[in-house]
């Protein structure tokens, strides 16, 4: 696909998405999202929606491909609470594949739960920043102009969303009622997964934003899989951004899904949360 046709699908999957969140994930809108996923290229994601719409909640009817093949893939509203390790969720809203995560010797249960297989793309970033409503709170510390729009509508050299602020992947994970994913669940990753499965997830070549703070007072962190299956953390400043750092999602057990009626949702210092990708209220 040439940059022109991919740029003119990326606009169509994008305007597709949003209409069919609009809709409430369901109806017409979401078989002709299902029609631009197929055209940008993501037919395993228009082979899920299209099965969770015509057959509903499922498990087993998708078969996945390699390396996921002998994973149950789930076809459901909210996560499964009978998955086994290694088990897929394909959520319905976000339009992400979740993988099943467990707790390996010397980690704690915090790593029990799921974590999105491989980074968050930019037409699932684009929708969020289309939709999402919020109220700025009264603070004392600066805050970039640029705040929740700071990655402008185009095509770029990655499929993936990058260049955006931690806040902002911050209140993107929220929006879907996850967690941004932090190194120390990527570590005991390593110890669960395939090598080949681990490098779906966790892409070598870029970084991605953790969610726990850096070293020094007010800093932020960011990690990647370095050469092995080293795990390394960087201390980063609070409005750091990078056109090669990005961000995956992560539910923990102990917590599960943020409920979608819990509406308005704290999303840090900088803002609060007043609407979420299943609950699109005072949207126009």
């Amino acid at each position: 696909m040439n940059a022109h046709n991919r740029g003119e699908a990326l606009i169509d999957l994008c305007v597709k998405y949003i209409n069919y969140l609009r809709a409430g994930g369901s109806g017409a809108s979401g078989m002709a999202l299902r029609e631009a996923l197929e055209h940008y290229n993501l037919p395993l994601h228009a082979k899920a929606l299209s099965t969770y719409l015509e057959k509903g909640e499922c498990v087993g009817e998708l078969v996945l491909p390699t390396p996921w093949v002998a994973s149950s893939c789930y076809l459901t509203k909210m996560p499964p609470l009978n998955a086994q390790p290694s088990d897929v969720w394909f959520d319905p809203f976000e339009l992400s594949f979740m993988v099943k995560t467990f707790n390996p010797p010397g980690f704690g249960k915090a790593t029990v739960g799921w974590v999105s297989i491989g980074p968050i793309y930019y037409w699932q970033y684009h929708a969020f920043q289309q939709l999402v409503k919020y109220q700025p709170k009264d603070s004392y510390f600066s805050r970039p102009s640029d705040l929740l729009a700071s990655r402008s509508f185009g095509v770029d050299e990655s499929d993936y969303v990058t260049d955006i602020y931690r806040t902002e992947a911050i209140g993107y994970a929220l929006w879907h009622g996850k967690w941004l994913t932090s190194a120390l669940r990527t570590e005991a990753l390593v110890g669960t997964l395939s090598e080949v499965q681990l490098n779906q997830v966790v892409l070598r070549s870029m970084y991605f934003w953790d969610t726990n703070p850096g070293n020094e007072e007010g800093d932020c962190a960011a990690f990647s899989l370095t050469s092995g299956s080293t795990v390394s953390r960087y201390s980063l400043k609070e409005w750091d951004r990078s056109t090669s750092l990005g961000f995956f999602t992560s539910i923990s057990d102990q917590i599960g899904l943020l409920p979608h009626e819990f509406i308005s949702r704290d999303a840090g210092e900088y803002f609060e949360l007043l609407n979420s990708s299943r609950r699109l209220i005072g949207d126009a």
